[in-house]
């Protein structure tokens, strides 16, 4: 308490204050500071701790009180957001980079919120209550920095806040709060405070006390959105806005902005036209969420529109962010048919130029790796652009864009990965969505498929990059779908098999067996049939060979359909080879524990030999551990919404539970390939992994085989078992 009054008047509230540019080895301010910082991880380490938890709820809402007076504005921080808004946008943020005490507390309240979830939002109302109880004239010297501070905790905790709210666990009325202290601050001349409150407002919208209080914050929105405006201000407007399209999820919901959205979309467009750095991206990202509410009111100014986004694109070439965001902001446009002549009218003639400039497109760009990074951008936004035009696809990209790409794609150095990927994924998209129409083009005498069949064997060439040929397996599953029987396959697969055995990433093997993984589920004697008749360079048999890399990193698979294909080619097989006498059921795999070190895949068991099963056993213990990681995925789902805060365990169990498997990292590192749209059109996309994989053990359960594999189970996998809904008793 004496150290947060110490730090309120002598820090926060005082003119005179000159921040501690000094600190200590790391950086970090030094003194009061750093004492601060100490008693926030004191803080949150009680807190993660089960017999500790029961103690800080005691105490939990004069903690709560103290850590919001540490959100007190400083001074010398308003001295130097005015002096440099953008920097406001850049420190202002719980994950900011630049530790502040301030962002510190925000941070704290963050972990308090997501441990405590109930009882801090119960805490966190009694420490408001009471602190803008005993607060003076908001117009008073420094009280309205304590509605600021108040607003800015209940900011940060607004999804634990609204989720109690929701499920009626706490009394607490948004709408009394806005009347009493929203309305109260928005009055005042206090920018800081104003902007920090529309933004708070519009993240509470649905709890606002009528229709006429969200009409008057939309108004206060659109009328902050001017360069006239305080930049405090304008952040907490276009903060608003995104606070808001995130809250109202349906149409219905979002008739409320329809009128404002005249006033809101151009003035944001004109707002980007003079901003940089963090405010451009904060200006882009509203724009990005606005562009669908009212889509006509950008298609009516479509060719202006595209022209100045493609600008950008140009301009902030070498700013990663910005560039990111620009990007959304055109994939957006995208969507709204009325803008498809324009973009290829406007927008991709520009990019072809990028794609074909050998010099940098920017002042800023000078690197070959800059450029490389630059050309994949774009090949990037014209992936999208493929994907979203209308069939047929309009001249200017089949004549146009689809030769500039591949022939960028296959002229490029062998170690420009970025180039490798997107423009493979580009062409992907190409020959995925217009098949006939590429076949049927004439380059230099070949078909443009046949340009496609060079790309696949540039890709897979051992001297290439090996990222390089990160998503060429996506590649030649499409064009194996699409050409059909006029390929010459056996050329391909070996090509595959080639590159399979030369590759030490497990991301670039996943991309090469999925190949042979798909072929399984659409012909499973066949393929097998096919793969005996092809050998290694080493001149190992290749179906053997297949399956045991495919077991052997199958742990490390992510994204949720590669892995489904997994496994019901998995389901599929394992029955082949528990009947009869399949020679294949005698390979030998390696069942050592797997860990990932650079990316690379390495296997280590100090002091003994490698541990080895056979295929069928191997196989049987691969579906028992992605059947575990389901049931664990269900289980966190089921509880996702009940409090977690009373079902701790003991400190061990605490520390055991926080171990992720490396299923689990590669899922949380992978791509999210559920979205990918030629998923979409596969025959297994709409299966359940969980119902298929729990109904095909319940019937292995009844199989002669089955009792001696479970006995080659380890413990971990037995409970796996035992808990399945349909097997365990």
């Amino acid at each position: 308490s004496n150290n947060s009054a110490t730090y309120v008047s002598g820090v926060a509230n005082n003119p005179e204050y000159v921040e501690d540019e000094a600190g200590d080895s790391d950086g970090s301010a030094g003194g009061l500071d750093m004492l601060i910082q100490s008693i926030f991880e004191f803080i949150k380490g009680l807190t993660e701790r089960k017999k500790y938890k029961a103690m800080i709820k005691k105490v939990l809402p004069d903690v709560v009180g103290l850590v919001i007076s540490y959100l007190t504005l400083p001074e010398y921080q308003i001295e130097q957001w005015d002096a440099d808004p953008e920097k406001y946008v850049e420190d202002d943020e719980e994950d900011s980079m630049n530790y502040t005490v301030r962002t510190s507390a925000m941070e704290l309240l963050t972990d308090l919120s997501v441990e405590l979830k109930t009882s801090y939002v119960e805490a966190l109302i009694q420490a408001i209550t009471k602190i803008m109880s005993s607060v003076g004239d908001i117009n008073e010297g420094y009280n309205w920095k304590i509605y600021e501070a108040c607003a800015t905790a209940l900011n940060v905790s607004g999804e634990v806040v609204e989720e109690c709210m929701e499920a009626k666990k706490v009394e607490f009325s948004f709408g009394g709060f806005y009347n009493t202290v929203v309305l109260k601050g928005l009055a005042t001349d206090k920018p800081y405070l104003q902007g920090r409150l529309i933004w708070l407002a519009a993240s509470y919208i649905k709890d606002l006390p009528s229709p006429q209080a969200a009409q008057q914050l939309l108004d206060c929105i659109a009328n902050s959105l001017n360069a006239n405006t305080k930049p405090p201000v304008m952040i907490g407007a276009m903060k608003g806005i995104c606070a808001i399209l995130n809250e109202l999820e349906s149409d219905e919901q979002k008739a409320i902005l329809h009128s404002h959205m005249e006033k809101i979309v151009p003035a944001l467009f004109e707002l980007a036209s003079n901003m940089e750095g963090d405010f451009l991206i904060l200006c882009l990202d509203a724009l990005r969420v606005t562009v669908s509410v009212r889509p006509e009111i950008v298609a009516g100014e479509a060719d202006k529109v595209n022209a100045f986004l493609v600008d950008l694109f140009v301009k902030h070439a070498n700013e990663t962010f910005i560039i990111a965001t620009v990007n959304e902001v055109l994939m957006t446009v995208a969507d709204i048919p009325e803008c498809q002549g324009s973009i290829q009218n406007t927008v991709v003639p520009v990019l072809l130029q990028m794609l074909t400039t050998d010099g940098p497109t920017s002042p800023k760009k000078k690197g070959e790796d800059d450029i490389d990074d630059m050309k994949g951008d774009v090949l990037e936004l014209m992936t999208t652009f493929v994907r979203k035009a209308p069939l047929p696809l309009a001249d200017k990209y089949v004549s146009d864009v689809y030769p500039t790409v591949i022939n960028l794609t296959l002229t490029c150095k062998k170690d420009s990965t970025a180039v490798l990927q997107a423009g493979s994924e580009c062409i992907r998209a190409f020959i995925s969505r217009a098949y006939d129409q590429i076949s049927a083009l004439n380059l230099n005498g070949l078909s443009g498929s046949s340009y496609v069949l060079n790309l696949i064997s540039r890709l897979l060439d051992p001297e290439v990059a090996e990222y390089g040929a990160l998503y060429s397996g996506k590649l030649i599953s499409v064009m194996i779908n699409k050409a059909g029987p006029s390929l010459n396959i056996n050329e391909i697969l070996q090509g595959v098999l080639n590159r399979l055995t030369t590759c030490e990433t497990p991301t670039v093997q996943q991309s090469l067996l999925v190949v042979f993984i798909k072929l399984f589920n659409h012909d499973l004697e066949g393929s097998m049939t096919f793969l005996q008749g092809l050998t290694t360079p080493s001149g190992e048999n290749a179906l053997a060979y297949v399956l045991r890399q495919w077991c052997e990193i199958q742990v490390l698979f992510n994204g949720e359909f590669e892995t489904k294909l997994a496994i019901v080619a998995f389901t599929k097989l394992l029955p082949l080879l528990i009947t009869g006498d399949s020679p294949l059921a005698t390979i030998m795999v390696s069942d050592d524990d797997v860990s990932l070190e650079t990316g690379r895949l390495l296997r280590s068991k100090p002091g003994s030999g490698p541990v080895e099963v056979p295929l069928p056993v191997k196989i049987f213990k691969i579906l028992v551990q992605e059947l575990g990681i389901m049931i664990e995925d269900k289980q966190a789902e089921a509880a996702g919404d009940e409090d977690s805060e009373d079902e701790g365990v003991s400190d061990d169990e605490e520390y055991e539970e926080q171990t992720l498997t490396l299923a689990q990292i590669a899922a949380m590192l992978g791509d999210d390939d559920e979205d990918d749209d030629d998923n979409k059109d596969h025959p297994l996309y709409e299966v359940d992994a969980f119902e298929h994989l729990n109904g095909f053990l319940s019937q292995l359960s009844k199989h002669g085989a089955y009792p001696s594999m479970v006995g080659q189970l380890n413990d971990s996998e037995k409970k796996i078992l035992g808990s399945a809904p349909a097997i365990g008793s």
